[in-house]
């Protein structure tokens, strides 16, 4: 919906983030995040895997989204726009929800690298189909290079995707990630 509209309802999100919790509760997932977390913190109290399982649905929805509203709140002081809206915000809870603490973090690497790679590609593709007949001009790249940039791209689109992303494969990107520091 968000490629179409550039929306994400709160109905659709909001109520996400109410079922990731419920399920999170019920159908515990991996908690070596939260458990990695509540170490380094000194914290052990909560022994029950379903108290465990809630507990790192909550962290994960709150540190994706505080993490993407920081994001937009630094960005909206840098150029006195928004630059994200508060349905990818919301996504980004609703995908820790379900996703926990471990997948979380990596959608929220993975997105932006999708998001920037698409974008590139679209300006490399912008540039080349306007190359014809004036390729060393500087005032023609401008003038490409100026709409692309206020173009807004539907984030939503690649917080989802990598989501499933995180979802198949994360623990093997993961694996792939910690093979590098053995």
């Amino acid at each position: 919906m968000d490629a179409e509209t550039g929306l994400l309802p709160h109905e659709f999100t909001y109520s996400g983030i109410g079922f990731g919790l419920a399920l999170a509760w019920t159908a515990p997932i991996d908690l070596s995040g939260t458990n990695l977390l509540l170490n380094v913190l000194g914290l052990r109290s909560l022994r029950s895997v379903s108290e465990l399982s809630l507990l790192d649905s909550v962290v994960a929805a709150i540190f994706g989204a505080g993490f993407f509203c920081l994001t937009s709140a630094l960005y909206y002081l840098v150029r006195r726009r928004t630059g994200m809206g508060l349905g990818d915000i919301a996504m980004i809870a609703m995908v820790g929800a379900f996703l926990g603490l471990k997948l979380t973090v990596l959608v929220v690497v993975l997105a932006p690298i999708a998001a920037t790679l698409f974008a590139l590609g679209m300006l490399v593709a912008g540039r080349s189909a306007n190359s014809g007949s004036r390729a060393n001009d500087l005032e023609s790249d401008a003038l490409v290079a100026r709409p692309f940039l206020s173009r807004e791209l539907p984030f939503g689109v690649f917080l989802g995707a990598s989501s499933l992303v995180a979802l198949f494969m994360g623990k093997q990107i993961w694996s792939w990630y910690f093979g590098f520091y053995r």
